[in-house]
């Protein structure tokens, strides 16, 4: 069996409010490409897997409904004698991504929202595939325990006996969309999003697990037999950068696949932070010192404290889709600090022009040369003159 391994997707994403939607129709169409070049190539992809988090929220926007029916539809026509594996993921709303689930069966298309089938394989050249869907606290009624450890270890009970039974000696695909650390390895149990971790031995003796909710490739497992593919597409700025597809392929061998690629993704619009002074980033040189990051989604890290009015604005000539503009906070524990030092301040009986200077030369160090010391002297001046103007206001009424 040969299967593309792919997570998280979040279909309907934004990223500082701007929809992502031509990013991920980006991948998506790689994806579509991978299947019909091996296809070509006579080495055909058996299934597509895909372990939660289609969508990036409980009730998905119109948009992200069409990108997925679209790309199903292509799939399901192009490359029929292939399956497709979704399992709702903790983002993910499963009455709705399991709307009409049964027909779509018939399609090969398998889309997994009730822990009740756990154990239900589904038989792909020989291999049989399970589905474990995002598990809730109602997943299993009976269950008195209901920790992620204590439903994931009877979700993989039911699935040990039922393949045991009915499929003994076959490789076995597990898919589950989970937090999974190694007890072995001394590693705390985490919580991620609404996920604690799990022990990875819950998946000993199959032959792949296949991952997602993690969105940074891994390999994890004694045998290198479970892994996160990751996500597609870095969905923040201190995300990986660094993503893939996974392509695998299961033989006869029951304790690990026989191999696993790394694809790289096409990135539409690749994230990029850059760090550096205000100046570094605006005028003519700056247009051609940049040029390779235009097409990217940028944030910039300022590190002096130039006063720009609308700094985005300022940067679009040279970064057309920035997304994020940040100070850094001074190693002398100003500029962020305000609101500590004007409490300060007026304990120390600062008056209101007093506050205003150190604000000021706060904003305006000693370094930045783009405000000269006259005009500075000019805005706390004209400062001074409105609160005197405030307070005989205040006394004529």
């Amino acid at each position: 069996m040969r299967f593309l391994h792919s997570g998280d997707w979040h279909l309907g994403k934004t990223l500082y409010d701007v929809s992502l939607e031509e990013d991920q129709k980006q991948f998506m169409e790689q994806v579509h490409e991978i299947f019909g070049d091996a296809k070509r190539e006579g080495k055909p992809y058996d299934a597509l897997i895909i372990p939660g988090d289609i969508y990036d929220r409980n009730v998905p926007p119109a948009k992200a409904v069409s990108l997925l029916d679209d790309f199903l539809g292509r799939m399901s026509r192009d490359f029929p004698e292939a399956h497709v594996f979704i399992l709702s993921g903790n983002h993910d709303g499963p009455a709705r991504l399991g709307f009409a689930s049964s027909f779509l069966e018939k399609s090969n298309i398998h889309i997994a929202t009730d822990a009740a089938k756990t154990g239900d394989a589904v038989m792909v050249s020989g291999v049989a595939v399970y589905q474990i869907p995002f598990l809730l606290q109602t997943s299993f009624p009976d269950e008195e325990t209901r920790t992620q450890q204590r439903l994931f270890e009877r979700a993989t009970e039911i699935i040990r006996k039922s393949h045991a039974e009915k499929h003994p000696g076959m490789p076995a695909i597990v898919c589950a969309h989970a937090t999974v650390y190694g007890k072995s390895d001394g590693e705390h149990f985490l919580s991620v999003g609404t996920a604690s971790s799990i022990d990875r031995e819950l998946f000993s003796g199959f032959t792949y697990t296949a991952l997602g909710h993690i969105h940074k490739y891994q390999q994890l497992g004694e045998n290198g037999n479970i892994f996160y593919s990751g996500s597609p597409l870095a969905y923040s700025f201190d995300d990986n950068t660094d993503k893939c597809f996974l392509s695998v392929e299961i033989g006869t061998d029951t304790e690990k696949p026989d191999s696993v690629e790394r694809i790289p993704v096409r990135t539409l619009h690749p994230l990029i932070r850059l760090s550096g002074k205000f100046s570094d980033f605006i005028g003519e040189d700056a247009h051609k010192k940049w040029a390779q990051y235009r097409d990217c989604y940028v944030e910039i890290k300022c590190t002096d404290s130039t006063l720009s009015e609308n700094p985005k604005r300022a940067l679009l000539e040279t970064f057309p889709r920035i997304l994020s503009f940040v100070r850094e906070r001074s190693a002398s524990g100003g500029g962020s600090d305000f609101e500590e030092r004007r409490k300060l301040a007026m304990k120390q009986g600062d008056s209101e022009v007093g506050l205003f200077r150190k604000f000021v030369r706060d904003m305006h160090p000693e370094d930045d040369h783009t405000v000269s010391a006259e005009q500075l002297e000019e805005e706390i001046a004209l400062f001074a003159e409105a609160i005197g103007e405030m307070r005989n206001g205040g006394a004529e009424k």
